[in-house]
């Protein structure tokens, strides 16, 4: 597998993985091209959903070269590619904005082509993970670590009017610090500085140069609290997950063995793994969860929670 360096999270630190180059937009003679990845998204909901309500590039100067307004969502776990109509197409994008819209959608990559190939370059929801954002498991694989091994990043949020409580409206990216100046990124720790987390979903002026975090509101809107994350991937911890001041989501079973409820911050071990008082079952069938408790001296599996939908992402699939 063909790969580029980028920007992601091995163990707790952020370093260089493999990105695979089948990620990548193809290159167009209009200008810059985009590429977004898709995590979770609300689909439920009547408002934008997935879409993103406007994408911005600027050159290495920070002026505007380019501004495009999508006018679809991204379904859960899914691509869209855009590309900028430049009045000179091989001028290199070094700034990106997306702004959100009003409805949550999580980011797990971001990818830019420039024209002459020149500055191609890779951002992970694994920056908004590790810079204190409101953040969730991805969806699917983006390449391979320093082992080998299959990588899949976190996914980052973005929401307009907040609705859905995530702190970020908008993000800009410095590309040229998670491309060609990548190694300089990691080992002068920095990568929390060269994305943007702006509060509000507005044109952001300035470049990436400082550390952003707010507080992340842990009520959740419906459609969240309607679903259940099941994983097998290895790096899907729910003991992490739950214990995590900034990750926001449904609940959620990680492959560590235990369930989270992101509501209350509760971790329970499954009775396949852990066959104790206050285990937890899960029917995938009826999508209901059950907690093992002793009702008269007897072990009986007492009802906790049903769900409307399971999402599975089972690592022989992905890997």
């Amino acid at each position: 597998m063909s790969v580029i360096d980028a920007i992601g999270l091995v163990g707790t630190l952020l370093t260089t993985i493999g990105f695979a180059q089948s990620n990548l937009p193809d290159a167009s003679p209009r200008g810059a091209s985009i590429r977004v990845k898709v995590g979770l998204q609300n689909t439920t909901s009547s408002d934008y959903g997935g879409r993103i309500a406007k994408i911005q590039a600027y050159d290495s100067n920070n002026a505007k070269i380019g501004d495009l307004s999508p006018g679809a969502d991204i379904q859960s776990g899914d691509i869209a590619d855009y590309t900028f109509d430049q009045q000179s197409p091989g001028t290199q994008s070094q700034y990106i904005s997306f702004l959100g819209t009003n409805g949550g959608i999580c980011l797990s990559w971001i990818v830019l082509k420039n024209l002459d190939g020149a500055a191609d370059a890779a951002w992970t929801g694994d920056v908004g993970y590790k810079c204190g954002h409101a953040w969730n498991w991805g969806r699917e694989v983006a390449g391979r670590d320093s082992n080998g091994q299959p990588y899949k990043p976190f996914c980052t949020w973005i929401d307009a009017d907040h609705t859905d409580n995530i702190d970020t409206g908008a993000i800009k990216i410095d590309f040229l610090a998670y491309g060609e100046k990548l190694k300089d990124t990691i080992s002068q720790d920095t990568a929390c500085s060269k994305t943007i987390f702006a509060k509000d979903a507005v044109e952001i002026d300035g470049v990436p140069s400082k550390k952003t975090r707010r507080a992340i509101s842990k009520d959740r809107p419906q459609w969240m609290t309607d679903r259940l994350l099941v994983s097998s991937f290895p790096s899907d911890n729910a003991t992490m997950l739950c214990q995590s001041e900034t990750s926001y989501g449904p609940d959620a079973i990680g492959s560590d063995g235990y369930y989270c409820n992101m509501a209350t911050r509760e971790l329970f071990p499954l009775c396949e793994m852990h066959n104790v008082e206050g285990c937890i079952n899960i029917d995938k069938d009826n999508k209901v969860v059950t907690k093992r408790s002793l009702v008269a001296k007897r072990s009986t599996d007492l009802h906790y929670r049903s769900y409307t939908q399971v999402d599975h992402l089972d690592v022989n699939e992905v890997d």
